[in-house]
Formats: structure tokens, sequence, C-alpha cells
């Protein structure tokens, strides 16, 4: 079976690297016979480079990976493909397929609901506010793309106001809260866009830890809906080989 390489940023915080490396247990134990395999394109090891070279020497002629990226920006749009690109190069013989990132899947989306009822507000509570938080890029596009998530959360609830912040933007916690309370929310939910736990998750949250409104949300590591959102990409991607290779 073709493995599957799944590409977390990396972080400082060992926090961060443990949560992907269970959401990763999670997939194999739903397919056993899968190859499944962790690099980092940061902070951590094993690398990219480390673990595509790894596979090569092991006789592998193809592999999946799966940038678990949430935004299109600098990692999902120069650096992993310039690493992919060097990879393939060293490498011929193995064909390198890369998926699409993790993106704003519906699961997903659904996931962060979740991790908002799972605080103990109600869907049927319109006074809830739900400031989305990510970590934010230099590129304004990728940015406006996480600003539209926010309105597709509170689909299929009672919630009415939502506001976008950003853990490296001046779009900050603090006047996304401010905001929502401004507009009557009584409770705060901070949701976290953002894969697993780490420094920036923490600044976040410490940022409104004296807001007796504010409730925080968990990170989405650890929802079933990732492992499968994972998979998902997998698929996506040798499907589109062979049909390409039909064609």
């Amino acid at each position: 079976m073709t493995p599957l390489v799944a590409v977390a940023h990396g972080s400082r915080d060992p926090r961060s690297a443990r949560a992907v490396a269970a959401v990763l247990a999670a997939l194999r134990a739903e397919h056993p016979g899968r190859d499944v395999r962790l690099a980092f394109l940061d902070l951590n090891t094993p690398s990219v480079p480390q673990v595509l070279g790894a596979l090569a020497a092991e006789g592998h002629r193809r592999v999946v990976v799966v940038p678990l990226l949430l935004g299109s920006a600098f990692h999902a749009r120069v650096d992993l493909p310039a690493l992919l690109r060097e990879a393939q190069q060293r490498h011929p013989l193995l064909e390198i397929l890369c998926s699409d990132i993790l993106g704003d899947d519906d699961l997903l989306v659904a996931a962060a609901r979740d991790r908002i009822t799972a605080t103990g507000v109600s869907v049927d509570d319109p006074s809830v506010g739900v400031a989305l938080c990510a970590v934010g890029s230099r590129r304004p596009e990728a940015n406006r793309a996480t600003e539209s998530i926010a309105p597709r959360i509170l689909a299929g609830t009672a919630w009415t106001r939502e506001a976008t912040c950003f853990a490296t933007t001046d779009l900050s916690v603090e006047a996304a809260i401010a905001d929502l309370t401004t507009r009557g929310a009584r409770t705060v939910v901070l949701t976290p866009w953002i894969l697993a736990p780490g420094l920036l998750w923490d600044r976040a949250c410490a940022a409104a830890e004296s807001m007796p409104q504010v409730r925080t949300a968990a990170t989405l590591a650890g929802h079933g809906a990732l492992a499968r959102v994972i998979d998902a990409r997998y698929t996506e991607a040798l499907s589109r080989a062979r049909a390409l290779r039909a064609a």
C-alpha cells in the first residue's frame, strides 16, 4: 500500500507534536495496513527530506504527502512544494504525490462547532458569540479565506455573532472579544482554527483569561474529524493520479 506522509508545521512546544502523533495513531488504527509517517516542516524531526529519503531507501515507488495545514499561506504555497521538488530530484524513482491541504473542510468546520458546544454553551442560545482564532498569515488572501469560516460554524445554530482574530496579526483576540461583547454577546467562546496546542494558542488564551464572559474551546487535534479528513486527502490524491494515468 502507498505510504502516507503527514507533514505538520512543527513547534517548540512538545504538546503539538504529541497531539499530531496521536491523530496519526488513530488513523493507523482505522487503517491497519497503511504505512503512516509523520514529518515536520520546521522545529521538529524527522524532517520532510528525512522521511522521504527513508521511504526511497526502503524501495517504495510512490508516496502521498498530506500537508496538515489549514490555510494556503507560505508553507503550503512555497515551503513544502520546494522541499518536494528537491526530494523528487534526489529520488527520481520515488513518485511523490501531494494532496490538497486540509483547508476549510466541512468536517473540520463541524469539528470546531463541536469544540464550542463542548465548553457548555447551547446551540440554541442566541447570546453566544464565536471568536475564531487562527495563526494568521502575511498573505491577505489567506486571512480572508479564514474569515469566511466563522459564519459557517454558526450554521444550524441560534448563534448570530462571530468574529475572526489572528495570533500573529493586528486583528487581535482582545479586539474580537470586545467587538462581540459590544454587539450583545453575553458569552464568547474563543475557538481555535488551529490544529494542535502550542505557544501561539496559549498566547491567545492568555489574552482572554481575565475576561469572565469568555470560554476557550479545544484545538482540532483529538477530534475524530481530523483523521477522516487526512484519510480523504490521501484517497483523493491517489484517485487523481489514477485518473491522470488513465487519461
